[in-house]
């Protein structure tokens, strides 16, 4: 039987960037050292389906040792936690699992409704787990703009997940955040990328307005979807 310890983790703590860096720490475990390289899959938790989850820690990759990372496992729907922890073993036998939160593992702890699932409570007590500790930088849309400017996915993300922490109404910073990636986005020299892009930015848009999701999800995952297509 494989040691859950060895390849299942749990990285919990606001701060963005030392979430970051642990998971960094643990790619370099699973390394050992080796001249490897790792197949990673990231996956943002609400989104997720049994039939999608199935095909990615089933396929079984030979010349790489595959990762799997759910962002906001705390999201994740009830069917896709039974599927995970009735195959746990089968799926760790060729993968390894890091399962990432913004709460940090005190709150996860004293939340009753978190710790009665069968599926979290386990990953509480059986994964590895990096507690990474709170920062006391304060950062501004200015920052969420420079990191734009930049191309830098990374700084963007965690400057949104900061100015969503600090207390800002999503439905009022949502809408800023839209405009400030609608300007940079229409800019776009590649009409495909750039027609995709506003697809996506519009669907956001909706998302927020109409449907009432969560702002910060809804536009972390934007984030992503925007800067793989305008470097597609």
């Amino acid at each position: 039987m494989v040691n859950i310890r060895e390849k299942v983790f749990l990285i919990s703590g606001s701060d963005f960037s030392q979430r970051r860096q642990a998971a960094e720490s643990i790619k370099r475990r699973i390394l050992k050292g080796e001249p490897s390289s790792l197949n990673i899959l990231t996956l943002y938790s609400k989104e997720i389906s049994i039939k999608d989850l199935r095909e990615k820690v089933f396929t079984v990759s030979f010349s790489k040792k595959k990762v799997i990372i759910f962002k906001n496992f705390p999201d994740l729907p009830l069917l896709v936690r039974k599927f995970l922890i009735n195959n746990l073993q089968r799926i760790i036998s060729s993968a390894y699992l890091i399962f990432e939160t913004d709460r940090s593992y005190f709150q996860l702890q004293k939340d009753k409704r978190f710790i009665a699932d069968k599926f979290f409570l386990f990953i509480l007590n059986r994964a590895a787990v990096f507690k990474v500790i709170t920062s006391g930088k304060k950062v501004s849309l200015d920052d969420f703009i420079a990191g734009i400017r930049k191309n830098d996915l990374n700084a963007s993300l965690f400057v949104l997940e900061s100015l969503f922490a600090g207390g800002s109404k999503d439905r009022l910073l949502g809408p800023q955040i839209i405009g400030i990636l609608v300007r940079k986005f229409s800019y776009l020299r590649d009409p495909k990328a750039k027609t995709k892009c506003l697809n996506y930015l519009w669907e956001a848009d909706r998302a927020i307005k109409e449907k009432g999701l969560s702002a910060r999800l809804v536009i972390e995952t934007l984030l992503v979807k925007l800067f793989s297509s305008a470097a597609a």
